[in-house]
């Protein structure tokens, strides 16, 4: 996906949740993309993934496509890789 565009969700995202929760991107592919997240909050937070979520919402609306979270990994105490995928909807034959 176009690299400008997901830098700015990131520097949006970041600017609106850091210290609590920011994101990097580690891997950007034409339909998925891997972002890290750590913050103050990572280790103890019981709602941490909801920003996870909200960052799928940013991404919905900078590129008009629906993103699904297709896997959470917590690399460390404080740190979580976090794959998006574009939500394809297959319609039903009649």
């Amino acid at each position: 996906m176009n690299r400008y565009s997901l830098s700015k969700v990131v520097r949006k995202f970041n600017k609106i949740r850091k210290p609590e929760c920011y994101g990097k991107t580690v891997k950007n592919e034409n339909d998925s993309l891997l972002i890290e997240f750590s913050g103050t909050t990572a280790s103890y937070s019981c709602c941490f993934d909801e920003h996870f979520n909200d960052f799928s919402f940013m991404l919905e609306d900078q590129f008009g496509v629906k993103f699904i979270i297709e896997d959470i990994k917590r690399r460390n105490l404080d740190k979580f890789l976090v794959s998006y995928k574009i939500f394809k909807q297959f319609k039903k034959e009649a």
